[in-house]
């Protein structure tokens, strides 16, 4: 109890040092700022933002996203680190204050603490197509949160004006997540726009027919992230020889699940050249994508509107204790929810391919391969005025 009233007195002490920091204000300028926090799913916005907007372009990063971020300061772009409290201060504040867009992909908790202007426009595209967990002030450990940390998360909500979304559902999710009204941009989730990229997808499958000669089918597995990183209880081996030669067992762990990765490590009694493909280019040829409580299937929906999905969860009812899953979930996957490895290998080898219409019409329905060009020229309008 000490520690996390320490915790969070510290945070209400950054906060008061943003508030005093954003009142020296600098001039106005016409640069289009973006937070970074996910380079998976932002990297493609990313570029496209630069292509248009060159050096205008300012990257706000946090540290596991610094990789990136120099990548941009090479092509003459301003980047600043957010865990620098001096340059936060001096540098970011001031910035984001005199800011007329600033585009997030995640929550930032400086926002909070910034009186903007009534003409700055903040925009959240997040980093997922569509919500399973619970997220925001509706997620347990928000609702188990003390009263002045629930205020300080508010804060931070109230400062997007703009959201990014697919669908009118996932609008909904947002607003009941944040507990506000918003204000809805219905372009579609930025990243969706490469599932309607004939280019993109005839060369995915050329490679893919290079990389898989035998045209074994391909069992996916995309587990979310699970921040006390418990073990995962898939039986790589078992997984492999239940399914036959006629399939690939492919794991594609989260980026910060070292015990997963270190489990993918040890059993490589069976490879393939798919292994090491990006998560994008495998939801195109993935015939069955095997997931938990990640947002990939409103992507493997459009990528692969034919693929099976099956939700492999193992720990429901702790996971939905300790942070919430839409009420929606439990019913509508229930046919093809397991939690065993026996019962996932079986649902692999007899579960038939799907039709997604009815899913994309509910989750996917603002998506049509425009996404980022509609985001630019939006933002085009707001220098515009």
């Amino acid at each position: 109890m000490q520690i996390h009233s320490m915790k969070s007195l510290s945070k209400s002490f950054y906060l008061q040092c943003v508030k005093q920091a954003s009142k020296f204000t600098a001039n106005k300028h016409d640069k289009v700022v973006f937070m970074l926090s996910f380079p998976s799913t932002s990297e493609y916005v990313l570029d496209k933002l630069y292509e248009r907007y060159q050096n205008r372009l300012v990257i706000c990063y946090t540290k596991n996203a610094q990789a990136m971020a120099i990548n941009y300061q090479t092509k003459g772009c301003q980047v600043y680190p957010l865990d620098s409290f001096d340059v936060l201060l001096r540098k970011v504040v001031p910035t984001l204050k005199n800011s007329k867009v600033i585009v997030c992909d995640n929550y930032f908790a400086v926002l909070g603490g910034i009186d903007f202007l009534a003409s700055t426009k903040i925009i959240q595209i997040w980093h997922a197509n569509g919500a399973i967990k619970k997220f925001g002030l509706e997620a347990n450990y928000a609702k188990n949160a003390t009263q002045i940390d629930q205020k300080r998360y508010q804060e931070v909500y109230a400062r997007y004006t703009h959201y990014v979304v697919s669908s009118q559902h996932m609008a909904d999710i947002f607003a009941q997540s944040y507990h506000t009204a918003i204000e809805v941009l219905p372009f579609g989730y930025p990243l969706t726009d490469r599932y309607f990229n004939l280019r993109i997808k005839e060369q995915v499958m050329k490679k893919y027919l290079e990389d898989n000669p035998k045209q074994r089918k391909i069992a996916l597995y995309v587990p979310t992230y699970r921040e006390h990183n418990q073990e995962n209880p898939i039986d790589i081996d078992y997984m492999q020889q239940a399914l036959g030669d006629d399939w690939y067992f492919i794991l594609h762990p989260h980026p910060h699940d070292h015990m997963l990765k270190k489990k993918i490590a040890e059993n490589r009694n069976q490879t393939s050249n798919l292994d090491h493909w990006p998560l994008s280019d495998l939801l195109f040829v993935a015939d069955c994508l095997i997931t938990d409580y990640s947002s990939v299937p409103f992507e493997y929906s459009l990528a692969n509107p034919a693929g099976k999905t099956i939700y492999f969860c193992y720990d429901l009812n702790e996971y939905n204790e300790t942070v919430g899953v839409q009420e929606s979930f439990v019913e509508e996957t229930s046919k093809k929810r397991v939690d065993s490895n026996e019962a996932l290998a079986k649902e692999v080898l007899t579960t038939s391919h799907e039709d997604s219409t009815d899913f994309n019409t509910k989750w996917n329905a603002f998506a049509d391969g425009h996404a980022v060009k509609q985001l630019i020229d939006w933002i085009d309008k707001q220098y515009a005025n």
